[in-house]
């Protein structure tokens, strides 16, 4: 039996080659390669269940607010109420009509807190944004016989201010 010379060097590159890979699955300063990324569909979905027993968290708007509006009716300031309640209810009223409430619901769309209601004794539909980091009301609408305008808060505004903004009164 005749052995050829390239038989036995590809003989030896084998066994080479057979200890170097076996001397790095051994040694633990290898790293392994990188797993590839995961594909959103490939993730498998977590599930979080509620207790029905755990509080709710309290909304940071509850509470009652004031603001100082002109009256310019009577031509003199007066405090401008708001009460934002769970549940998403509010009331509104300004001082000289406690009878007239404004009663509805309270949103937040994005920065703005909405307050659409209902007054109780006029029946006018109203509509107060009021921006919700600062409490600045924005606009005031109403609807009288179906017809909406946007009243103008440069009235409301007391002489030195330069809009109306609301602030949260302590709890009683």
């Amino acid at each position: 039996m005749q052995i050829n010379l390239n038989t036995i060097i590809l003989t030896t590159l084998c066994l080479i080659l057979s200890a170097c890979s076996d001397s790095k699955t051994q040694n633990p300063e290898v790293t392994a390669p990188k797993p590839k990324a995961k594909t959103p569909s490939q993730i498998a979905p977590t599930f979080t269940t509620v207790s029905h027993t755990q509080k709710t968290k309290k909304t940071p708007q509850i509470g009652t607010y004031e603001a100082t509006m002109q009256n310019p009716a009577l031509g003199r300031t007066q405090p401008l109420h708001l009460k934002l309640q769970e549940g998403n209810l509010f009331t509104a009223y300004p001082n000289h009509e406690p009878n007239n409430k404004t009663r509805g619901n309270w949103k937040v769309e994005g920065n703005f807190l909405i307050c659409t209601g209902t007054t109780e004794h006029t029946k006018q539909i109203m509509k107060l944004t009021i921006d919700s980091t600062s409490m600045e009301l924005i606009s005031i609408r109403q609807k009288v016989n179906g017809k909406e305008t946007e009243m103008f808060l440069k009235q409301f505004i007391p002489t030195g201010s330069k809009n109306l903004t609301f602030t949260r009164k302590p709890n009683p």
